[in-house]
């Protein structure tokens, strides 16, 4: 109805899109789709506008207003279309959403899985290729030479936690940890390096390659985590297969962007000798099968015959088979077995096969498991590469035996459990203030004012996230949570004040503006306090103010690794309140008004007298 205000409308929404179109070009850059989707909002508003106008006289009789009728509509109307439009903008920006933020590791661990059976002398010449390598490589590159400390190859052992410890032991793994210098004295970017890096370790042969940075923050698991889980190992063991080889394809194909050491969990192809007994044969002989596993063990593994004292000290005397003879096969064949003072040959009574078997089996709630894990590359979104994943996977899925089904788990599980969990205690925690608000305002108009206003105030938050490129994470809904506190507390003093001017007499009109003058000072402090607090630890403002006493050298610095993992908090918070400090002093007293004048026309439509009502 609105007609050439809207069309005006339309245009000032798209000069603020073109604005921000300019901002992320020249921040992050921007894609074509997302570029034609932003666009589209606003000419969608102007061809609103015109159709009106065309309309108007015709359909709508030249009305100018369909409820209320005076500028407080214009205003409110503006918020509520700002906070639709901000939610079509999030979503066309695709900032995404992630658990924690990525920050510039400080630590690289490379764990080198060999096949199951490799020797520890096999698994240290592959670390010693690697470890070649990597010195290859950061002399060709300085200024990831430059980014390392130091370097720790461990043989025997996988990489485990950065921090607390662990890993797969095991004569096939090997570790490689490479410590980074500070983040000041970093040249550039440790993810930088960590991504060359994985391309120059490509091509090990039969080698599982891994390259994890340290974690900040609690453990979590891999951004793609795919549990197959069923009746029959064997046939989970197809399916994993399947669905690894699918994956791997796909990221050589480039259908799926972004996705990186691939591995699973299958202890499978474990090398081992089978002994079958001929349990007839053997009870001819007089023998029994502990006595022939005895012989066979004593043979590879040994057996203590005794122990050689030196002093204090003792070592055990352990008799088995020579090297050279143990690795043989014939070897084993030609072993004997003394029964009653007879030598019995071991082949009489049993056969010997080299196979493969199952280094072990995982269970979740009984059920047979196994995972097929995969990372994601430095500056990627993880649940937006899960989703491609998800997609890829869906047809195959759909065709998976009955009783066999496909879990996504991991880094994605934790973060459904921690966001379910934050947003059930933002609820709890508005219902709470709600009811509280109602118990002392003695209203139900005063209190479902402020919870309006904690809801429109995210109109800064998304703007914010939007201008930076910051995916919606657990720390961003931290802030969020933090700054529904200040808003419910700048919005409570406003509204108790106004409503103490009208008890002392005055008008409606001039108590919300003696209100909204006499709370303006201490809600633009708040503010201004709250956001230059934040600023150092949003943007990792760092001063040496020892430096800057003594020698005056404040060795200013910009960015740090805690910036890096706060970052989005501060963020939600500054935007947040930014937009949240023109909310209380302007959009609220607007609706405190518009909910009055409500209240007082139904109180007269149904004969109830009239007064302040909110």
């Amino acid at each position: 109805i609105g007609g050439r205000a809207t069309i005006r409308s339309g245009v000032a929404f798209g000069l603020v899109v073109g604005l921000l179109l300019v901002l992320m070009f020249f921040t992050r850059g921007i894609e074509v789709a997302t570029t034609a989707v932003l666009i589209t909002l606003p000419i969608i508003v102007i061809l609103v506008g015109a159709s009106g106008f065309l309309l108007n006289g015709r359909v709508f009789r030249r009305r100018k207003y369909l409820l209320l009728t005076d500028n407080r509509a214009k205003l409110l109307s503006a918020t509520l279309g700002a906070f639709f439009a901000i939610l079509g903008l999030f979503a066309a920006a695709q900032p995404g959403t992630e658990f924690f933020g990525q920050t510039d590791p400080g630590m690289l661990l490379v764990s080198l899985k060999g096949p199951l059976g490799t020797n520890v002398e096999q698994s240290n010449r592959v670390a010693e290729e690697a470890q070649e390598r990597i010195d290859t490589f950061l002399s060709e590159h300085l200024n990831d030479q430059a980014n390392v400390k130091n370097i720790l190859v461990n043989v025997g052992a996988g990489g485990g936690d950065a921090f607390f410890g662990g890993g797969n032991q095991g004569a096939e793994n090997a570790a490689i940890t490479l410590n980074m210098v500070d983040y000041e004295d970093r040249p550039e970017s440790s993810r930088n390096t960590m991504s060359r890096l994985r391309n120059e370790l490509q091509g090990l042969p039969g080698v599982e390659i891994d390259i994890q940075p340290d974690q900040v923050g609690p453990p979590v698991g891999a951004p793609v985590s795919i549990e197959i889980s069923g009746e029959e190992f064997e046939q989970i063991v197809r399916i994993t297969t399947d669905i690894r080889q699918m994956l791997d394809e796909a990221t050589r194909s480039g259908d799926i962007v972004g996705l990186v050491d691939l591995s699973d969990n299958l202890n499978t192809g474990r090398p081992e000798l089978q002994v079958v007994i001929d349990r007839a044969r053997a009870a001819q002989f007089g023998l029994s099968t502990q006595e022939i596993a005895r012989t066979v063990r004593s043979a590879i593994n040994g057996f203590e015959a005794s122990k050689y004292r030196s002093g204090e000290d003792e070592y055990p005397i352990i008799v088995r088979l020579d090297e050279l003879q143990r690795e043989s096969l014939e070897s084993i064949e030609r072993l004997t077995i003394l029964n009653d003072g007879e030598q019995i040959p071991i082949t009489a009574v049993a056969q010997f096969a080299v196979a493969e078997g199952y280094g072990s089996i995982t269970r979740l709630d009984l059920a047979r498991v196994a995972t097929v894990t995969a990372d994601v590359e430095p500056g990627l979104n993880g649940n937006a590469v899960l989703a491609e994943v998800q997609q890829y996977l869906g047809e195959y899925e759909a065709s998976l035996p009955a009783g066999y089904r496909l879990a996504y788990t991991g880094e994605n599980e934790e973060q459904r459990e921690a966001f379910g969990f934050l947003s059930t205690a933002l609820f709890i925690g508005v219902v709470g203030i709600f009811f509280i608000m109602i118990a002392q305002f003695n209203s139900v108009a005063a209190p479902l004012i402020i919870i309006v206003a904690v809801g429109l105030s995210l109109i800064g938050v998304l703007l914010g996230l939007i201008l930076t490129h910051t995916p919606f994470g657990l720390m961003t809904f931290i802030g969020v949570i933090s700054l529904a506190g200040i808003v419910v507390n700048n919005n409570i003093v406003l509204i108790d004040y106004i409503k103490q001017l009208r008890e002392r007499g005055l008008d409606k009109a001039k108590a919300i503006i003696e209100g909204g003058a006499t709370r303006l000072r201490p809600v633009v402090l708040t503010a201004l306090t709250t956001i230059i607090g934040l600023i150092p630890l949003t943007f990792g403002i760092n001063i040496d103010f020892v430096g800057l006493i003594s020698d005056w050298a404040p060795n200013l610095q910009l960015g740090s690794e805690n910036s890096q993992f706060w970052g989005a908090m501060g963020t939600a918070i500054i935007s947040g309140l930014t937009f949240a400090t023109f909310l209380t002093l302007v959009i609220v007293p607007v609706m405190y008004s518009v909910f009055d004048s409500l209240i007082v026309r139904l109180r007269s439509l149904f004969g109830a007298g009239t007064g302040a009502g909110a």
